[in-house]
């Protein structure tokens, strides 16, 4: 809009000029932003594409209004990038725990979206094998354990997004040192590195602990008692940074089956419902949530297919048996948020704050 009102005050022997000045610009931005002009046929679902990136544009648009998009989502695209520095466009997302089951997955989505991505492990060796047709020059394994903060400040440093998907193992550490003390050791380094979005796989029920999901899950060395307290000093660690946010992800009970998209899923809040979710469905929410940042900055929810929603109370069962919910009305809290995009989905939640 602003530029639309510089244009009507040109006068019309400058009108040409302008036209051709603001033409240089749009190409020359997309050249550097490695986005093609006016031409959009890569991206497999615009409509998606556009929920994803308010940045992209459609190739009808004048080149007035595409060229003050442009330079409007640059300098606004992430509060801890100023003007006349990269974009956070151009920039990598870093997943933390790469190796691991949903750390792979969130791998695998950045590159489905042709996403830069940093896939750190202990030993900087990412184990998966890529696709014939995966343009391999966008991944790039790192040596990181969140144990070490000395090898954490490099992985995330010039990232757009983290995506901490570690958790603890025999050979990578315990609960308190990885759920908890390491996930605060990532954060710390993103806020001292001014990283826009912090993304935080949690586990639905973490702050329940007389459901039987807490109970079971907590025999093993205590860790949902850790990955609350993790949690918990995040939100407070990001209170009052007005140039960093993060984003916790609250998953039900992980299954390798096949994603089933965004209008399956069901996001909520307050942590009294829960249900079963692909590892695929949540590196999506991974993914998707720094690129809906306007709705996600500072959120916490829990995940899971909507036809699979129960209360905590009876939801271990559920998912043992792989039960579906009979009707949708059994079991409402008021806080549900479905969507047929990424950003109908994500517009319903409320900040922690």
């Amino acid at each position: 809009s602003y530029v639309t009102m510089m244009t009507t005050s040109i006068s019309n022997v400058r009108l040409h000029a302008f036209y051709s000045f603001a033409t240089a610009f749009l190409l020359s931005v997309a050249s550097v932003h490695g986005l093609s002009v006016p031409n959009n046929s890569h991206h497999a679902n615009a409509k998606q594409a556009s929920s994803r990136r308010d940045f992209l544009f459609d190739g009808s648009q004048s080149v007035v209004v595409a060229t003050g998009l442009v330079a409007s989502n640059i300098l606004t695209t992430s509060p801890a990038y100023a003007e006349g520095e990269e974009s956070a466009v151009t920039l990598p997302f870093c997943v933390i725990g790469a190796n691991g089951k949903t750390g792979t997955k969130c791998v695998q989505e950045c590159l489905k979206q042709s996403i830069p991505v940093r896939a750190t492990s202990r030993s900087g060796v990412y184990n998966e094998i890529i696709p014939e047709d995966t343009n391999n020059s966008l991944l790039t394994p790192m040596v990181c354990d969140v144990t070490k903060p000395n090898t954490v400040t490099s992985v995330v440093e010039g990232s757009r997004a983290v995506i901490f998907a570690a958790s603890s193992s025999k050979e990578g550490g315990t609960p308190s040192q990885v759920d908890n003390d390491g996930l605060v050791n990532v954060a710390k380094a993103c806020l001292a590195a001014k990283v826009p979005h912090l993304v935080i796989v949690s586990s639905g029920a973490v702050t329940k602990p007389d459901s039987p999901v807490y109970k079971f899950l907590n025999l093993f060395g205590n860790i949902m008692a850790e990955k609350i307290k993790g949690e918990d000093t995040i939100r407070g660690l990001y209170a009052d940074s007005a140039d960093c946010a993060y984003t916790v992800i609250r998953p039900g009970g992980l299954t390798e089956d096949p994603p089933r998209g965004v209008e399956a899923l069901e996001l909520n809040q307050g942590d009294t419902k829960s249900g079963r979710i692909s590892r695929s469905d949540v590196a999506s929410l991974c993914v998707e949530a720094p690129l809906n940042a306007k709705y996600t900055s500072k959120t916490t929810f829990e995940c899971y297919d909507g036809d699979t929603g129960k209360p905590l109370q009876s939801v271990g069962f559920s998912n043992i048996l792989k039960q579906k919910t009979s009707s949708p009305e059994d079991f409402v809290t008021g806080r549900e948020c479905r969507g047929k995009t990424w950003e109908e989905l994500f517009s319903g939640l409320e900040s922690d704050y």
